[in-house]
């Protein structure tokens, strides 16, 4: 495969992240390059205090979510890459990149701000930042909104994000079906607009789901503008590929199942994740026979790290326990 990345062998990866590491009370030569190659955070729960002042430096996106399985101590996910840059502002938007990939964070409003407003505020920002520092492909965007479903002038607060989003797509003058990214958009209760990213020099493959409709191409009953994401994305690196899912849920079609059944969602879900798998593995079998890969397994959906969001905390461990089923683990 041509090389198309600036360092030798570049990689992005993600690794579980505790308190205790944050705050330097474990070692961070436990990760891979340690925290020198950091380029970012997604941090769920309780923020920890009294960070050290390597982790400080570190892009931060806190999301004040509970965690269902947690003493409450709160949990991250790391993203590791080459040798990273220092961090960096940009019109609000902390970020580092290595060369190859850029991770950056915002977090702007409240409840009682015009999420249509911020919405397409972000990502104008975002794209600027990404126009500027070389970085002109999306991969991958978390969106995190307080009061989810709640009335914004009339409108769904969710509705009212979609219309924002696809305002700065339509400013850039930008294909959806050629360049939305995976992405996930999920309610909190608090916290204002939370969004995080990652985006690279080289473009990613798109995938959609063969049972679903496309997001983008959704009936205008779900509000007047659709939302702006594809099923999932298959990066190229140097000798592999990275899948990157989109926030996945029981739905068929444009519609939801299983109304009231959660286990039920719940294998419908995997069904629909593991339809993305066994796209995304058969862009695999086109790259090794485009002599684009010559190593490596295929994706499978056991191996795969998932996070997992339940809207009733009662249900919990009806998830967890069909997850095992489903998945082989405990």
């Amino acid at each position: 495969m041509k090389n198309l990345f600036a360092n030798d062998n570049p990689r992005l990866r993600f690794a579980r992240l505790d308190a205790a590491a944050c705050r330097g009370l474990a070692p961070a030569s436990q990760y891979e390059g340690g925290f020198e190659r950091a380029l970012g955070v997604v941090w769920f729960g309780a923020p920890p205090t009294d960070c050290s002042p390597q982790m400080a430096e570190v892009p931060f996106m806190s999301v004040p979510m509970p965690l269902l399985q947690m003493d409450g101590t709160g949990t991250g996910e790391l993203w590791l890459g080459g040798a990273v840059s220092a961090t960096k502002e940009f019109e609000g938007i902390r970020y580092r990149a290595d060369g190859d990939v850029l991770f950056g964070t915002l977090t702007i409003g409240g409840e009682d701000s015009h999420l249509a407003v911020d919405s397409r505020s972000v990502y104008e920002r975002m794209f600027r930042l990404l126009d500027q520092a070389g970085y002109p492909h999306l991969w991958r965007t978390w969106n995190f909104l307080s009061d989810i479903h709640g009335n914004d002038q009339g409108l769904e607060r969710y509705r009212q994000f979609n219309v924002g989003r696809q305002a700065a797509y339509d400013a850039r003058q930008q294909m959806v079906e050629s360049t939305a990214p995976a992405a996930c958009a999920l309610g909190m209760r608090d916290g204002g607009f939370c969004v995080g990213f990652l985006a690279g020099r080289v473009a990613p493959i798109l995938l959609e789901n063969p049972r679903q409709v496309s997001a983008y191409h959704y009936p205008d009953t779900y509000g007047p503008r659709s939302p702006t994401f594809s099923r999932a994305t298959l990066i190229p690196l140097v000798d592999s590929f990275l899948l990157l899912i989109s926030g996945t849920a029981s739905i068929v079609g444009h519609e939801s199942r299983h109304i009231g059944n959660v286990r039920a969602q719940t294998r419908e879900t995997l069904a629909n994740i593991s339809e993305i798998v066994a796209q995304a593995n058969d862009q695999l079998s086109a790259a090794r026979a485009n002599d684009r890969l010559t190593q490596g397994p295929g994706f499978m959906l056991a191996d795969l790290q998932l996070r997992v969001y339940v809207r009733h905390p009662e249900d919990a461990d009806a998830v967890r326990r069909e997850l095992g089923v489903c998945l082989g683990a405990g």
